[in-house]
């Protein structure tokens, strides 16, 4: 359980160095698994966002983002948020 949930963490993490595409495209996958699960978990919500307005950043974006995600596994809600750097830093954060 944990260690499973700290290395989907990690993995999209990685991601942020190919951009917020690729890390939608990390979180996504991550969730996708997840949905595959027994009890699945239902996505809510996925959004990659700038922290100043909570607008949705494009996929050159550079600078301070949150990723956050809901969901549900059985008739728990999951909230989670995870910080990232995009940018000349090229690394999470």
């Amino acid at each position: 359980g944990e260690a499973r949930a700290a290395a989907d963490v990690h993995a999209v993490a990685q991601a942020a160095g190919g951009g917020p595409a690729a890390v939608r495209a990390a979180a996504r996958a991550v969730l996708d698994e997840a949905a595959r699960a027994r009890p699945p978990l239902r996505l809510d919500y996925l959004a990659l966002v700038d922290p100043s307005d909570f607008t949705e950043v494009a996929n050159d974006y550079t600078g301070e983002a949150v990723l956050a995600v809901a969901a549900r596994v059985g008739s728990t809600r999951l909230i989670d948020n995870l910080p990232l750097t995009f940018g000349t830093f090229g690394a999470a954060r």
